[in-house]
């Protein structure tokens, strides 16, 4: 969760249809210029309650901003295939701003059905990040034009702040309740999901480090006897008494994985703690080549391979028992809060309006581009044109005066 300073179910709902909503709409309202549609509408429901449709205008806006800012226009090709590959650029727009949307409405409705509230400090909080963002933006004329742009009013834009906070009193409370604790279990689930395995390797390079970051392959007859001398050290491996203990001793004594000042390994325990590479999503989560990775897998615990071959050269492999503590460190109150507030999310009931459904997300894009260029042209010619003037006008018959004169 952050704060807002900066699977679904569709059908016509017996809601008040954006298109055809009555009423004048507020001056600001840059949600119905924009779209016909005025921000306090219905939009869509989540679990039965109607979401207003300023809530998720606001994360719309948000998402087309983003896509502008890497280069989204008028021009492109607003149908060519979004990053999943299945979707399009408008289609994954509109689908991330309902995803979001849903994920503040859960939040909200969970602690509602929890009875988590907020203090008066936390209140008093929301007042001054108001305040905050004001001040950042030179004055509430200018905060409240960013709240137009973004198709939101005021109390809107205060609503979404507050889940923030409510999502903060929903973890103190599941956390009470003991809900967040974390299990032995957790941490097998937390394995199986991200694929997360452990090996040692005795690497035998086909290449020699260049200049920079950069490599110089081996010739073939190198390469021919880098294969030979990893087929040896199989056959030892396969010949011991005792492999695994055979293989630490060849892997410290022959693997070219990298060794420090002092000759020593860098990973002398092997890597303990892998995350299988479809499922690497932060920094510090470390992924091997696809060969590796598939040789590793195909491992029981304690096996050995034949060599494998990579771009680095062949490697011996021993699949190796996980790390838990590491996985500990990531496997935390934390990450059961998400993958508890995913399961709300999944078991949510979202339905739409027609009007959802129509929404044109292109269209959205120029529109409220043209609203908003309109509206920073129309301010900027009245602060450009002159001030009236309270000195008197030059005149050929003096003014009357106010002042009584003698003999009046």
């Amino acid at each position: 969760m952050y704060k807002t300073k900066t699977k679904w179910l569709a059908g016509a709902l017996a809601l008040t249809l954006l298109s055809g909503c009555t009423g004048k709409p507020a001056g600001d309202d840059l949600a119905y210029l924009t779209t016909g549609i005025q921000r306090d509408s219905a939009l869509l429901t989540v679990n039965g309650r109607a979401v207003p449709a300023e809530k998720y205008l606001f994360w719309l806006s948000n998402a087309v901003e983003t896509m502008r800012y890497y280069g989204l226009t008028d021009e492109s090709d607003w149908n060519a295939p979004a990053s999943d590959g299945v979707s399009t650029i408008a289609e994954g727009l509109k689908a991330d701003a309902l995803q979001t949307t849903l994920l503040y409405e859960v939040i909200t409705q969970k602690a509602a059905e929890l009875g988590v509230t907020l203090s008066q400090e936390e209140e008093s909080r929301i007042q001054t990040d108001m305040a905050e963002n004001t001040a950042a933006l030179g004055g509430e004329e200018a905060f409240q034009e960013m709240l137009a742009q973004q198709c939101i009013s005021n109390e809107g834009f205060q609503a979404l702040n507050r889940v923030y906070y409510l999502n903060e009193a929903l973890r103190a409370k599941l956390a009470a309740d003991g809900l967040l604790d974390v299990t032995e279990a957790d941490v097998d689930t937390y394995i199986q999901e991200n694929g997360i395995y452990a090996a040692k390797h005795i690497l035998i390079a086909t290449r020699r480090a260049g200049e920079g970051y950069s490599y110089e392959e081996y010739t073939e007859e190198e390469k021919a006897q880098a294969a030979e001398k990893a087929r040896d050290l199989r056959r030892q491996l396969a010949e011991a008494d005792d492999s695994e203990e055979l293989f630490d001793t060849l892997m410290n004594q022959y693997s070219e994985d990298g060794r420090d000042e002092n000759g020593d390994l860098y990973y002398p325990q092997g890597y303990t703690y892998v995350f299988s590479a479809e499922k690497v999503t932060g920094y510090g989560q470390t992924a091997m080549v696809p060969e590796f990775e598939e040789g590793a897998l195909a491992l029981e615990l304690g096996q050995i391979s034949d060599p494998i071959q990579t771009d680095y050269g062949y490697h011996i492999i021993l699949r190796i028992p996980v790390d838990r503590e590491q996985v500990k460190a990531d496997c935390t109150a934390d990450y059961k809060l998400q993958q508890l507030t995913q399961q709300w999310m999944d078991e949510a009931v979202v339905e739409t309006t027609q009007a959802y459904d129509e929404l044109d997300v292109k269209l959205f894009y120029q529109n409220l581009t043209a609203q908003t260029e309109a509206r920073a042209a129309a301010a900027a010619a009245e602060s450009a044109a002159p001030a009236e003037s309270t000195a008197p006008a030059e005149s050929g018959a003096p003014e009357e005066s106010s002042v009584p004169t003698e003999g009046q």
